[in-house]
C-alpha cells in the first residue's frame, strides 16, 4: 500500500496506521520520513504533489465520497454532497461503488427491496406509499430523481412506468389517487388492483375523499366504482363509507344499491341498511279479513315503520289514506265479527277452553305489545329456548276500543267489553309481579293460565326518547327469561302451549301531537274519548269527520255501553296534558287494532339425534344388534321399538331410556338374521318423548352376515377355477 495519500477534499477518514497531515508544519515534519500520511486540503495536496513528483516518490490521490457524489450526481451542491456522505458513512466505501441504488440503501436501509431496479405492480405501489409518508431533503431528492429515471427506463412500456413519474409527495399522492379511482380519469385502471394495504393515516384520507365523492354523486359513486379494480379490502372500506352515507340519506338508497353493497358489508351494516330501505308501497286495502291481516304484516307494516322514521310527506299521505280506509273497513265489519267468532282476540281466547284440554296453556298478554315487538319476542323465544317451536304465527283484531281498560278484560274473559264486568275469567290470572314458573309448578293438563304483563306499555308511555328503545328491549328479554324458566322447569311429561298476544297495539309515531279537545262530560286516554255523544247516527253506527280528525262511534251498536270519539289522523286527545304523546293507542290505525296471536308448543320438534346401528349374525339364524343413541336435547327419550327394512312389520318392542344430553347403548338379539341378499339395510327406531309424542328415525345399519356355507375364493383361484 502506498504510504502517501492525497485527500484534496479533506474529508476522508485516515486508514489504520496513517497520520493525518493538515498543515504545512506537519507536512514538513513528516514529508521525508517513513510515516504513512494522509495529506488533506486542496492547497496542501497541490504542494505535496509537486514536492513528491520532483523527488520521484510515489503518491496516490484519494477521492472523497462527497466528491464522488458530486461527480456522479452533478446536480448536488457541495454542502448537499457532504451531508449525504455523512449519512452514507465513508468507511469501506470506494468511489467506484457509488450509485443511486447504493446511496438510497445506505440512507434508508429498512426499505432495501424498494431500492432495486425491478419494476412491478407491488414495487410501484410501495414507491408511491413511500413518497406519501416521506419528505426527502434537497440532496436526497437529487438521488431519487436519478433512481426514478432508471426505474422508468427499466419499466419501459409496462403499466407501472406511470407510477415512477412520481418524484415527490404531491406527485405520489396524485398517482395514488388515480390508481385508487379517485383521479380525474380512470386511465390508471390498467395497473389493476392496488396490491398493498394502506397505512391508517392514508386510508383515513382516502375514506374522506370517498365520502366527498359519495355526497357529490348522491351515493352513485359506489356503483360507478364497481367496474374499477379495487382490492376486496378497500372495496369493503368503500362499502362501509357508502353505508354511512345511506344511513344519513336513506331516500337515496334503493334495493339495487343494497344488492350491490351486500357482498361487501358485515351483517350489522346490512341489517341497518335493510331497516331504512324504503319498502314497496302497500297495495290498496283488501276487503277480506284474511287478506287484510296478510296485507298488514307483509305490506303495510314494513312501509309504515319506514315512513315513520325516514319517510317523506308523500309517504305520510299514503299511510294516512290507507289508515282512513282501514278504519272505515274495520267499523263496517266489526258488528259482523261479533256474530262470526274467530276474528277478534277475545273470541280466540274463548276457544282455548275447547282446544287445550290435553295440555297446559299459558297465555302471555304483554300490555300494548305492537306487532314489531311481538316479532322480536318471538325471535328471542325461538333462539334462546330450544324446546319451543312456533307452531302458529297469526294475527287478529283487537276489540273496540283499543285501550287496556276495555280490551284486556274482554281478552281474559272471552266476551265483548260490555259483558266483561259480569263475566268470570276463562282461567287463572297471574298478575304482572307473579312468577309464572312458581304458579305453574302444580299445573295439570287442561289448565288455562293468563299472565298479565304491564310492559312494554309502561316503557312506551313513560320512558324518554333516548332510553325508550333500550328499555322496551330489556322488558322483552325479561319476559323471555320468565318463559324460559317455565319451559325448563315444568315437568317434561306435560304438554305445554304458550300463546303470546296483546290487548291492543299502538300507533307507530313517537310524537303524536295532543291536539284533539275532549268534549265536556267525556273521558279520554290517548287517541280515544268515551262517554255520551248527543248526536244521531245512521245505520252504520259511525261517522268520519276528516276536518275534525275524529270518528264518532255509537257505543251500543259496537258492543260498548258508551259512545266513542276515536282519533282519525295521528293526533291524540289533550286530556290534562299538552305537547306530544309517544306511541299512543286507542285509535284505529292498523297497527293499533291488529294484535299478534303466536302459538308456541314445547317439545314439538323432534330432537336431532346421533344414532349408530351395528350388528353381526348368521344368515337366517340369530344375530346381535348394537344400538348407540346420542341425545343432545334437554328431555329424556324412550326407545320403544326397532325394526329392519327387510322385515319392516317385524318390530322388536323394547323399553330403553336415553337421558337428556346423554347417551344410550343397548343390544338386541334378533332372529331371523338377514341374508346377504337383504343388504343394504335400514334400521327404524321408534322413540317417545315424556309428553307422549312419538316419532321414528331411520338410519343406515352396518350389518355383517355370515353364511354356514361360504365359497372359498382363495382355494378356487389356486385351482384356477
Amino acid at each position: 500500500m502506498n504510504e502517501i495519500l492525497l485527500d484534496r477534499q479533506g474529508d476522508l477518514p485516515a486508514p489504520p496506521g496513517f497520520r493525518v497531515v493538515a498543515s504545512e508544519v506537519e507536512f514538513l515534519r513528516h514529508a521525508t520520513d517513513d510515516t504513512p500520511i494522509l495529506i488533506q486540503g486542496q492547497r496542501l495536496c497541490a504542494w505535496a504533489e509537486a514536492f513528491y513528483r520532483l523527488r520521484g516518490r510515489p503518491y496516490l490521490h484519494q477521492e472523497s465520497l462527497s466528491s464522488a457524489l458530486m461527480r456522479i450526481f452533478p446536480a448536488l451542491t457541495d454542502n448537499q454532497a457532504k451531508i449525504l456522505a455523512q449519512r452514507v458513512g465513508q468507511s469501506n466505501v470506494l468511489p467506484e461503488d457509488v450509485s443511486a441504488e447504493f446511496v438510497l440503501r445506505r440512507c434508508y436501509p429498512s426499505e432495501v427491496t424498494l431500492w432495486q431496479l425491478a419494476p412491478s405492480s407491488e414495487h410501484s405501489a410501495r414507491w408511491l406509499l413511500w413518497f406519501c409518508s416521506h419528505e426527502p431533503d434537497a440532496g436526497e431528492a437529487v438521488i431519487l430523481r436519478t433512481f426514478a429515471a432508471l426505474l422508468t427506463r427499466e419499466a419501459g412500456q409496462l403499466p407501472e412506468a406511470v407510477a415512477y413519474s412520481a418524484r415527490d409527495r404531491g406527485q405520489a399522492k396524485r398517482q395514488l389517487l388515480d390508481w385508487l379511482g379517485l383521479g380525474s380519469h380512470h386511465s390508471t385502471s390498467a395497473l389493476g388492483e392496488f396490491p398493498l394495504a394502506l397505512p391508517n393515516d392514508l386510508l383515513h384520507e382516502i375514506k374522506d375523499e370517498w365520502m366527498k365523492r359519495l355526497i357529490a354523486s348522491g351515493g352513485r359513486f359506489f356503483e360507478e366504482m364497481l367496474s374499477f379494480p379495487l382490492p376486496i379490502g378497500l372495496r369493503r372500506e368503500l362499502a362501509e363509507c357508502a353505508a354511512q352515507f345511506f344511513l344519513n340519506n336513506s331516500r337515496r338508497l334503493t334495493s339495487t344499491t343494497l344488492w350491490d353493497l351486500q357482498p361487501y358489508l358485515s351483517s350489522e351494516w346490512f341489517s341497518a341498511l335493510t331497516n331504512i330501505l324504503p319498502p314497496p308501497e302497500p297495495s290498496p286495502l283488501p276487503q277480506t279479513e284474511a287478506g287484510v291481516l296478510t296485507w298488514f304484516i307483509s305490506e303495510y307494516l314494513p312501509f309504515r315503520r319506514w315512513q315513520a322514521n325516514d319517510g317523506d310527506e308523500r309517504a305520510a299521505e299514503l299511510v294516512q289514506g290507507l289508515a282512513y280506509d282501514f278504519a272505515r273497513w274495520y267499523l263496517e265489519h266489526y258488528s259482523l265479527w261479533l256474530l262470526q267468532p274467530g276474528w277478534i282476540s277475545f273470541q280466540r281466547s274463548a276457544q282455548l277452553l275447547q282446544t287445550s284440554k290435553d295440555s297446559v296453556t299459558l297465555c302471555v298478554i304483554p300490555d300494548g305489545l305492537p306487532a314489531w315487538d311481538a316479532q322480536d319476542l318471538a325471535d328471542l323465544l325461538s333462539a334462546k329456548t330450544g324446546r319451543l317451536t312456533l307452531e302458529q304465527k297469526s294475527y287478529c283484531f283487537s276489540p273496540l276500543p283499543t285501550v287496556t281498560e276495555f280490551a284486556k278484560p274482554a281478552l281474559l274473559k272471552g266476551v265483548p267489553p260490555y259483558l266483561a264486568s259480569e263475566s268470570t275469567p276463562l282461567g287463572t290470572i297471574l298478575p304482572d309481579t307473579s312468577s309464572p314458573r312458581q304458579e305453574l309448578k302444580n299445573a295439570q293438563p287442561g289448565d288455562l293460565i293468563f299472565w298479565r304483563v304491564g310492559q312494554p306499555d309502561k316503557a312506551y308511555h313513560f320512558e324518554g326518547d333516548v332510553k325508550r328503545e333500550r328499555q322496551v328491549r330489556a322488558e322483552l328479554e325479561s319476559i323471555l327469561l320468565a318463559l324460559k324458566e317455565v319451559v325448563e322447569k315444568l315437568p317434561a311429561n306435560i304438554k305445554l302451549h304458550i300463546i303470546v298476544t296483546s290487548d291492543h297495539g299502538r300507533l307507530c309515531n313517537p310524537q303524536s301531537p295532543r291536539r284533539l279537545p275532549v268534549p265536556s262530560g267525556m273521558q279520554a286516554h290517548g287517541r280515544l274519548a268515551w262517554g255520551h255523544l248527543n248526536r244521531s247516527f245512521d245505520e252504520s253506527g259511525f261517522s268520519l269527520d276528516e276536518a275534525a280528525g275524529q270518528i264518532a262511534v255509537h257505543g251500543q251498536r259496537f258492543g260498548m255501553t258508551e259512545d266513542m270519539l276515536i282519533a282519525l289522523g295521528e293526533e291524540s286527545f289533550q286530556g290534562d296534558r299538552s305537547g306530544y304523546e309517544p306511541f299512543p293507542h286507542g285509535g284505529l290505525f292498523p297497527e293499533e287494532a291488529i294484535v299478534p296471536w303466536f302459538v308456541f308448543h314445547r317439545d314439538a320438534q323432534r330432537p336431532n339425534l346421533l344414532i349408530a346401528v351395528k350388528g353381526s349374525g348368521e344368515a337366517e339364524a340369530t344375530g346381535t344388534l348394537t344400538i348407540d343413541i346420542t341425545n343432545p336435547s334437554q328431555v329424556s327419550l324412550e326407545c320403544i321399538a326397532v325394526s329392519l327394512s327387510h322385515q319392516p312389520d317385524a318390530q322388536t318392542r323394547i323399553h330403553q331410556n336415553i337421558s337428556p344430553v346423554g347417551k344410550g347403548e343397548f343390544e338386541l338379539r334378533l332372529a331371523p338374521w338377514p341374508t346377504k341378499a337383504d343388504l343394504p339395510l335400514k334400521a327404524t327406531l321408534l322413540l317417545r318423548q315424556p309428553n307422549g309424542a312419538i316419532f321414528d328415525v331411520a338410519v343406515e345399519a352396518e350389518i355383517d352376515v355370515m353364511s354356514l356355507y361360504e365359497r372359498d375364493d382363495t382355494l378356487l383361484k389356486d385351482l384356477e377355477l
